[in-house]
């Protein structure tokens, strides 16, 4: 299956990141599809997110050209759709889906929202790395006449990479609850004093 065509700038970028530049059945590592299904294992989907706008002062006159994605998401497939009061679809002159920067050529007012698909392409990188790096490892290392070919080192430079670009990656949450802990209420009927229950009266 081949990957889609609103992906194919950001697969480029990975191919750059991770030194994957071959033609394809030349050498190259990993296909279109490959790449767009770890960058999909990332993304994040958006629907109706508010843009943030960016007022243009031209004298007395406040014109509403440039609108920004909050600054934690970037890279953004190539088919985001931007309403304006979440009715009108609007069109922007200027698309910059590396920062999620979208430019018009005349005042918009606000509120515009955007709906697309983000991803993390530093994540994304990581992980192809990590996997090119695992074939390295079962390959060999010898010496013949004094000279010395050790394929299986590529490994650590590529697993070295994959930990940079691991610094760089979206930081993540997680939720937690510690189960050892009786929830609260769990032990009034084990209290003398009195509860909320009676302080509730009928009538």
């Amino acid at each position: 299956m081949a990957a889609r065509s609103t992906m194919l700038a950001m697969i480029a970028r990975v191919r750059i990141m991770i030194n994957d530049l071959l033609p394809a059945g030349s050498g190259q590592v990993f296909t279109d599809n490959d790449v767009q299904n770890v960058l999909d294992e990332t993304r994040q989907d958006v629907y109706n997110m508010p843009l943030l706008p960016q007022p243009t002062f031209s004298g007395a006159t406040i014109q509403w050209l440039d609108y920004l994605a909050p600054s934690q998401l970037g890279d953004w497939e190539d088919d985001i759709v931007l309403k304006q009061y979440l009715t009108v679809v609007v069109t922007p002159a200027t698309i910059d889906d590396i920062v999620g920067h979208y430019t018009f050529a005349a005042s918009t007012f606000p509120p515009v929202y955007i709906t697309g698909k983000t991803f993390d392409i530093f994540r994304a990188s990581a992980d192809l790395l990590e996997r090119w790096a695992a074939k390295w490892v079962l390959m060999y290392s010898i010496s013949v006449d004094g000279q010395h070919l050790r394929l299986n080192e590529a490994a650590d430079a590529q697993q070295k990479l994959a930990k940079t670009y691991r610094t760089r990656q979206r930081a993540g949450t997680i939720t937690m609850r510690r189960t050892d802990i009786a929830a609260e209420g769990a032990e009034q009927g084990n209290v003398l004093g009195p509860r909320p229950i009676d302080y509730m009266a009928s009538g």
